[in-house]
């Protein structure tokens, strides 16, 4: 049997490799009880070296660096492709959407370019009205404010007021980083600030992020994780991930869950 130090050293090489790990891989993994476990994980969480979630743990979450929009776009593209078009089976013509700025935001508005003929779209991304433009089916609602030229989006008290006095189905939001410690979070106040109310927004929120950014932080939070969310992901999202998101009451779709 491992001396406790190094049962937890190996314990953190799990982390770094995927992010997360369950309490029961743990005890078959090393042959102890689960309370060994539960000893361990406190400990460490003390030291700062991971935080305790219901079934297991997950590492501290790494700060999710921000990139330019044009370095963005190009990052795991075939991901956001594939998410994107998991997130379509949860919307219907007819619908009254509301869809968030960012990357993923292109990838998600020309799936919806391609599988709807009759939607309300609010917004606040330009590049969305942009792509949804060339739809006649597809009515655009932009909730204009101060430019932020570098992402290509509207923010400001004009857009929030706007999100204020509108009521939508569903949001589909895209944030830069989601953590089970952290919640879900952005590196730009601007824009967390217009997140924040598209969560208020609509009866039921998606939350959309490709798994680069799930147990990852940012600097300003947007919202806690919420059990009535759906998060909707890649399949390259690790299975540990995964099972511990839906043991602690998280519903991840990913296009083998659908």
């Amino acid at each position: 049997m491992l001396l406790t130090s190094e049962r937890q050293k190996k314990i953190l090489e799990i982390l770094k490799k995927q992010r997360a790990v369950t309490t029961s891989d743990l005890v078959k993994r090393f042959n102890v009880s689960v309370e060994t476990v539960r000893r361990d994980f406190i400990a460490m969480e003390k030291a700062g070296s991971l935080c305790r979630v219901h079934g297991g743990a997950v590492s501290v979450g790494e700060m999710k660096e921000y990139y330019s929009f044009e370095e963005r776009i190009v990052e795991n593209d075939e991901l956001k492709e594939e998410l994107s078009a998991v997130a379509m089976n949860y919307i219907s013509d007819g619908d009254i959407i509301a869809v968030d700025t960012g990357s993923t935001a292109v990838f998600f508005a020309k799936a919806l370019r391609e599988h709807f003929s009759k939607l309300t779209v609010v917004t606040h991304s330009l590049d969305v009205v942009s792509i949804l433009s060339k739809s006649d089916g597809i009515r655009v609602v932009l909730c204009g404010g101060e430019y932020m030229k570098h992402e290509n989006s509207c923010y400001g008290d004009m857009v929030c007021d706007a999100l204020d006095n509108l009521r939508v189905h569903k949001a589909f939001v895209f944030p830069l980083s989601v953590s089970l410690g952290f919640g879900l979070g952005d590196n730009t106040p601007e824009l967390a600030r217009v997140q924040k109310k598209l969560f208020s927004s609509a009866g039921e929120v998606f939350v959309l992020a490709d798994s680069s950014k799930f147990e990852k932080t940012a600097l300003y939070k947007t919202s806690e994780l919420r059990g009535e969310y759906t998060y909707i992901t890649d399949s390259a999202l690790s299975d540990e991930i995964k099972n511990l998101y839906r043991e602690n009451g998280f519903n991840v779709i990913t296009k083998e869950g659908i």
